[in-house]
């Protein structure tokens, strides 16, 4: 039998006591830290492309733009269900931390760096802390409430990283303009230390730990098997063809290891990746979800932007604020649909209306064109946040109801690894379709030599003030094709989130449970755990 330490079944807090027995105030600095932490994470993935251009003139190495991008996502990406794992068998708040330290010191190397090859070195780095911040969030959220308490948090988290994703470009913008890009990872410096503070004060729980040995085999599988093929979408159709010699090699190497961790984990005793979570019905169809609407949303988020600053003319500021009623749409209704999954105790219609009306939300959009006001596109947004807000929040809540509390961060964190690999292959496969779209419209509309010049479809999509200074012959054509090849990746986008509805049906709704980790029980069919104590973590 397995050595588990449980907290004891806490007694009854006094009045104005939070969950669990946890007082108001303890509550209130632990989801303080947890959000500065996700603040962190998401706004640096996000702050990063206003200060490219900066960063290439000063440094040099252009042709390595993409993996100051890359490398992050990379890491940050592959280490996600390590972090998981390692906080159930280690505790969560050492690991946290241990996220939090690694992601001041990468932010540090990247403020430091002095040549591109320092750069993408120290934001590989700042991603491995990352990926912690992103994913033990939401593990810690599920230790110190109940499934049935969760909603009504859960949005205030969905809205940091809304809230983040867009106003990162804005106040990066202004820091490149004003004291130099490297102020965008000095700044995190101040901001990380404070989220050591408040989580010094507010992670001082009685944490579920596992005395049990750490798969460093599987580990290692885990990471570089996710790694090459992770390197399949950011090299192709980029560095490389998609059917060039690195690309189909980085591509056998990732499924073959790929292999040998499936074959692994059958093995290994405790293993990084428990395959367990694969039987149950409801986490397959959540991992599949995760990664599917972040597949569909990266239509949204990478290329409407696009849209919008080259077909009309809006600055990276403007395209920026154009973006805000979808967030405030996101945050809104995961807020909103918190409070009911936690009164009603339903969640599974949640997971099936958010798609369909993100489907509809993204079958509108796909009708814009250059003429599109901002008043006129915010009910489109609008449209689409409801949906994403209605069914993300609760995945993760679906997710950690169906499975054991002793697997509650590998497989909080496995559905996050899930989601950014649907990031990473939505950008490279939308973004392939896009760009052969916009060639070949300009292909039939604009004379190859008159391409030429300005450097092809490439060119012209890096560049949207290019755009603007074009004759009005070769403008008004550019427009058309660039209005033509985004509308055409939205209304893929549509199928997508239609498919996501029908693997929403394969979830199977259980009653939420009303306990935590920290409220004693570790089974859904067991009483809360007897007078065995844990050390506080």
């Amino acid at each position: 039998m397995d050595s588990v330490d449980v907290p004891a079944a806490p007694t009854p807090g006094p009045a104005g006591s939070g969950p669990a027995g946890v007082s108001r105030r303890q509550l209130a600095w632990l989801l303080g830290g947890l959000m500065v932490g996700l603040f962190l994470s998401a706004t640096e993935s996000s702050v990063i492309a206003t200060a490219l251009p900066t960063m290439a003139g000063e440094l040099g190495g252009a042709s390595k733009l993409a993996w100051v991008v890359s490398a992050y996502l990379l890491t940050s990406t592959v280490v996600t269900p390590l972090y998981g794992k390692l906080s159930d068998l280690l505790g969560r708040r050492v690991v946290y931390q241990s996220s939090i330290a690694l992601f001041i010191a990468g932010s540090l190397l990247c403020g430091l760096a002095q040549s591109m090859n320092q750069l993408v070195a120290a934001r590989a780095v700042q991603g491995m802390g990352g990926g912690g911040l992103m994913s033990l969030a939401f593990v810690i959220l599920g230790d110190v409430l109940s499934p049935r308490e969760r909603g009504r948090y859960m949005g205030l988290f969905t809205g940091v990283f809304a809230f983040s994703s867009v106003t990162g470009p804005l106040w990066g913008g202004l820091l490149v303009d004003t004291i130099g890009w490297r102020w965008i990872f000095l700044v995190m410096l101040p901001l990380g230390t404070l989220a050591l503070a408040i989580t010094s004060v507010g992670l001082r729980l009685p944490f579920l730990t596992r005395k049990r040995p750490i798969d460093w085999a599987g580990a290692a599988l885990l990471v570089t098997g996710s790694s090459a093929l992770l390197l399949v979408p950011i090299w192709g159709g980029g560095s490389y063809g998609w059917t060039s010699a690195p690309v189909l090699g980085a591509a056998a190497i990732g499924v073959a290891l790929t292999a040998a961790l499936l074959w692994w984990e059958t093995k290994a005793a405790e293993p990084v990746l428990p395959l367990r979570l694969f039987r149950d019905r409801t986490v397959r169809a959540v991992f599949a979800m995760n990664f599917g609407q972040m597949f569909g949303l990266i239509a949204v988020a990478t290329f409407l932007p696009l849209f919008l600053q080259v077909a009309t003319g809006a600055s990276a500021t403007r395209s920026g604020l154009e973006m805000v009623p979808q967030s405030l749409a996101i945050s809104g209704t995961a807020t909103a649909s918190g409070f009911m999954v936690s009164r009603w105790g339903r969640y599974k219609w949640t997971l099936l209306a958010g798609p369909l009306i993100a489907a509809l939300g993204m079958a509108s959009l796909s009708t814009i064109d250059s003429d599109t006001t901002p008043l006129g596109l915010a009910p489109f947004l609008v449209m689409t946040g409801l949906g994403l807000g209605l069914s993300f929040p609760n995945m993760t809540i679906a997710v950690q109801n169906a499975v054991e509390m002793a697997d509650l961060g590998v497989a909080t964190s496995t559905a996050n690894f899930f989601r950014n690999m649907g990031s990473t292959f939505g950008a490279a496969v939308m973004g392939a379709l896009l760009n052969n779209r916009l060639a070949s419209t300009l292909a039939e509309r604009v004379p190859a030599e008159r391409l030429s010049e300005v450097g092809g479809a490439e060119g012209l999509v890096r560049s949207p003030k290019l755009v603007r200074e074009l004759d009005p012959d070769l403008h008004d054509a550019v427009i058309e094709a660039v209005t033509s090849a985004v509308t055409f990746v939205l209304r893929l986008g549509v199928p997508i989130f239609v498919l996501m509805f029908g693997i929403a049906l394969f979830v199977k709704e259980k009653p939420l449970r009303t306990t935590s980790v920290l409220g004693g029980a570790s089974r859904r069919d067991e009483p809360a755990a007897g007078p065995s104590v844990a050390p506080v973590d």
